[in-house]
């Protein structure tokens, strides 16, 4: 509902210039960002936590909206140069901008790390058995490799190659750790899932493919319609120019 609130009112500006729009959005995302926050945490909560009813976790739902904002930032990179590369911004979204995605990247990977090892830690020095029987069902049989892919892959390989300033400015690369960091973010939700159905095996099938492609072929579907119908750059932003002209350091 936020978002397509957003985008109304971004398209309406790009019809009349009116600055007041620009207020009355950066307004309303303070409180939208609080409502988005605790929206992902009951999320997390109801349908993620809830799969292990006598096991609960007040940092949970951090951790899981910790990693939807990484998803977003690696997904965004993705779509940048995607676009760029079909021929559309290739003078609006710069170097600079590529740089700043690979900063954030870069933080909430370590945000995201942080938050995860917080659990763990909390959890492991108490040695209650209702708290760690969660993290012993995903560190028992093939579940202990995929947790061992999520500290390696998902944190340790992109936090020290993100920390080089020339691979957030080189926008191959950055792609490419976009890509990377999408698909672990897709192994950390099945890491959350699964093992809870299925302790000591990895249940991967078909159907977890032909979900992933159903789900995301509809996403994707959508989100380029919707990029079709309106200019990708907000034309009568009253930033506009500023933004055009950015600079990292």
């Amino acid at each position: 509902v936020l978002a397509i609130w957003f985008h109304r009112k971004s398209v309406e500006q790009d019809r009349t210039g009116d600055p007041r729009l620009t207020n009355a959005m950066e307004k309303t995302s303070t409180a939208a960002l609080i409502f988005f926050a605790f929206t992902v945490t009951f999320f997390a909560f109801d349908y993620l936590m809830s799969l292990t009813p006598h096991w609960y976790s007040t940092i949970f739902g951090v951790y899981f909206f910790a990693g939807c904002v990484l998803g977003f930032f690696a997904l965004m990179s993705v779509l940048a140069f995607l676009v760029q590369r079909a021929g559309a911004l290739r003078r609006t979204i710069t170097t600079e901008h590529y740089h700043d995605l690979g900063k954030l990247i870069f933080a909430f990977t370590v945000f995201w790390a942080y938050i995860g090892f917080s659990q763990y830690m909390l959890m492991w020095y108490a040695n209650l058995p209702e708290e760690t029987s969660w993290y012993a069902s995903r560190q028992d049989g093939s579940w202990a490799t995929v947790s061992l892919v999520l500290l390696f892959g998902h944190f340790i390989v992109p936090f020290l190659a993100l920390m080089s300033r020339d691979v957030k400015r080189r926008k191959p690369l950055l792609v490419v750790g976009g890509v990377w960091m999408l698909v672990m973010q897709w192994v950390d939700v099945y890491w959350l899932v699964m093992p809870g159905k299925s302790p000591g095996t990895i249940p991967f099938s078909l159907m977890d493919v032909a979900v992933f492609v159903g789900i995301g072929g509809l996403f994707f579907a959508a989100a380029v319609r919707r990029m079709g119908a309106h200019p990708l750059v907000p034309v009568k932003d009253p930033r506009m120019s500023e933004s055009l002209g950015y600079e990292t350091f």
